[in-house]
C-alpha cells in the first residue's frame, strides 16, 4: 500500500506535467519538457521536480521553470487540496544520458573482448 508521501508525489507529478503542457504560455517549455519524477520532503514543505528535455540547453530551461515555479504552484493550489503545498524546485534529470553513456561504455568493452 503506497504511503501518504508516495501518493502526494504521484499527484504532484501528474498535475505539474499537466500544468507545464497546458497552462504555461512558454512554447519552448511546454513542448520540450517532460516531468520525470517528484520527490517531496518528509514535512511536505519542499519538493524537487526532476525533468528531462529534448533541448540541449538544460540550464536555460531549468532557470525558466524555476522562475515559473511560483506561477505553477499557484495553479496547483487551485487544483490540489493539501494542507500544505510544497515549494517547487526544478532540476534537470540526467539519469537517461548517464544510462546511455554507461551502455555505450559497456558495448565498447564487449567489442574489445
Amino acid at each position: 500500500m503506497p504511503s501518504r508521501m508516495e501518493k502526494v508525489q504521484d499527484l504532484l507529478h501528474k498535475e505539474i506535467a499537466k500544468v507545464v503542457i497546458k497552462d504555461l504560455n512558454n512554447p519552448t517549455l511546454s513542448s520540450l519538457v517532460t516531468i520525470s519524477s517528484v520527490k517531496v520532503s518528509r514535512d511536505l514543505r519542499h519538493s524537487v521536480v526532476y525533468f528531462t528535455s529534448l533541448d540541449d540547453n538544460q540550464l536555460a530551461i531549468e532557470d525558466e521553470l524555476n522562475r515559473a515555479s511560483g506561477y505553477i504552484r499557484g495553479i496547483l493550489a487551485k487544483k490540489i487540496h493539501l494542507k500544505r503545498l510544497p515549494s517547487l524546485k526544478f532540476i534537470y534529470d540526467n539519469s537517461e544520458r548517464e544510462g546511455l553513456r554507461i551502455d555505450s561504455l559497456l558495448q565498447r568493452l564487449s567489442q574489445d573482448d
